[in-house]
């Protein structure tokens, strides 16, 4: 197009930012396990001497062209036959990273604009294949996304996932989380929009999640000796784990009659989630009781790139990188990119 700059006949050759397909994967590729520096360095050890500011623009126009091939993918979705028969859990959890948002006005003298840095929660979905023992597949079917957005967003990247890869006729569906309540409160929208038989499907609060808020209980147990309460934590650990819910709840409801607020509190938290930690049924039927493997991913994916000390992200380059890292992450990243490709060229 003349005068702007852009090429469309290089466009659908895969060229991003003047760089060939392949130097392009391979630059972003680098550039989302280490800084932009780092990159560079790796790089020039591999005779490419491409800069860190180069490495970062290379980076950005694969990031944002991937955001566009996601929208259009979510507006032309197609359906396949991935998980049927299939046992999948589902978690969603979140993270944080810095936002930087530039303030309004002129630029500084130095040509800067001055902004302001505040922490937003990235959140991240995991969909993966459980074995017939309940444990995550080593090679199984896993999917993974997350967006810098509200939890209507999540919701919506998460729907189109399942419907994409056949989900209403896997063979069972656990969906598991840590009591949040933009998780919970979307669990039914999400069956009903993807179309899920509910009588297989099964939720489940994270059991060391469970755990914490029963520790709560026992520190809260001011008048019992340090002994009394690691012994009524032990038996009520026990309790949670082999129990019926109702039988744990009236057992913790002893403690309510004679407790404060906070114990108050936490009875009133494992009441709300009842139907979610039923864990000696959970275990029973081989389904997972701990959301470890959507913890592992926000470490993975988010903590160990886009959060750390003095690192902070405009807005649409954090979603960029934060898309790009769950599939390099979730070892899809060449399917990914070769969907990439492929929409560049369409």
């Amino acid at each position: 197009m003349a005068g702007t700059g852009r090429f469309p006949a290089l466009l659908l050759l895969g060229v991003l930012a003047g760089a060939s397909p392949a130097l392009c994967e391979d630059v972003t590729l680098e550039g989302l396990r280490d800084s932009y520096e780092e990159a560079s360095n790796a790089l020039r050890l591999r005779g490419r001497d491409i800069s860190a500011k180069r490495v970062g623009t290379i980076s950005r126009a694969v990031g944002h062209a991937s955001l566009k091939a996601r929208e259009r993918r979510l507006a032309c979705l197609r359906v396949s036959n991935e998980a049927d028969g299939k046992r999948l859990a589902v978690a969603m959890d979140g993270g944080r990273v810095l936002i930087r948002t530039n303030k309004r006005g002129r630029k500084t003298a130095k040509g800067y604009h001055t902004y302001v840095a505040d922490w937003r929660e990235p959140k991240l979905f995991i969909i993966y294949e459980l074995d017939a023992e309940g444990r995550k597949m080593r090679k199984g079917l896993e999917r993974c996304d997350g967006t810098i957005g509200g939890p209507e967003d999540i919701t919506r990247l998460l729907v189109a996932e399942l419907r994409a890869m056949g989900a209403q006729n896997a063979k069972s569906i656990t969906f598991l989380g840590d009591g949040a309540k933009w998780i919970w409160n979307r669990i039914d929208q999400i069956i009903e929009e993807v179309g899920i038989d509910r009588a297989r499907v099964s939720t489940c609060l994270d059991y060391y999640h469970a755990v914490e808020h029963l520790a709560r209980v026992a520190e809260a147990k001011t008048f019992a000796s340090l002994i009394e309460k690691r012994a009524w934590l032990d038996n009520m650990k026990k309790l949670l784990k082999k129990a019926p819910p109702a039988v744990f709840l009236a057992e913790l409801a002893k403690s309510r009659r004679r407790g404060n607020a906070v114990i108050r509190r936490e009875y009133a938290y494992f009441k709300t989630n009842m139907s979610a930690i039923d864990y000696a049924r959970l275990s029973r039927e081989k389904q997972p009781i701990g959301s470890g493997a959507i913890e592992s991913a926000v470490r993975r994916i988010v903590n160990l790139r886009i959060k750390g000390a003095g690192m902070f992200w405009k807005q649409e380059n954090a979603e960029a990188a934060l898309h790009l890292r769950c599939q390099l992450k979730t070892n899809n990243w060449s399917m990914f990119y070769a969907d990439l490709l492929n929409g560049l060229a369409a």
